[in-house]
């Protein structure tokens, strides 16, 4: 049975690349693996991100992050999604819905009234998690979809 479990401090994304690889196929363009490494440290918060590693027999399958938003707020009741990623071979086993529950229950348990996550409108299987999980479309931009889903009730 997979098991979650909660990284504290800057995650070790190299050892996570290749889920990094499968979640933004072409977003970091031409980047080398150090740089996509480098451009995820950098967007890490430690003060105002969580991050959880999906593992299976001692491999990580899968791996979640969000954060308070927005960030620069000092006081915030709003979470939004910065990463959720499964491997492509073990996608459409329920790893996707597993990871966004635990986040939406990790989001309840620190008081917080919603949460919002983007997707591009090209990511279908994203589209249908976020609606299978009870998000609704907050607002829509050339190349996104912005959900939102109320964690109260």
């Amino acid at each position: 049975m997979p098991d979650l479990k909660e990284i504290h401090g800057i995650p070790d994304y190299g050892s996570i690349i290749e889920l990094i690889n499968a979640e933004w196929p072409a977003e970091f363009g031409d980047k080398t693996d150090m740089e996509k490494i480098a451009d995820m440290n950098e967007s890490h918060n430690t003060e105002k991100d969580c991050v959880k590693y999906l593992y299976e027999n001692n491999v990580v399958i899968g791996f979640y992050r969000y954060s308070l938003w927005p960030r620069d707020a000092r006081e915030t009741d709003a979470a939004h999604t910065y990463d959720i990623a499964v491997l492509p071979s073990r996608q459409q086993q329920g790893f996707g819905m597993m990871l966004m529950t635990d986040m939406i229950e990790s989001c309840r348990s620190q008081g917080l009234s919603r949460l919002l996550s983007r997707t591009f409108k090209n990511n279908t299987a994203s589209i249908a998690l976020h609606k299978k999980c009870g998000f609704h479309e907050h607002m829509t931009t050339e190349d996104s979809i912005v959900w939102e889903i109320s964690l109260n009730g």
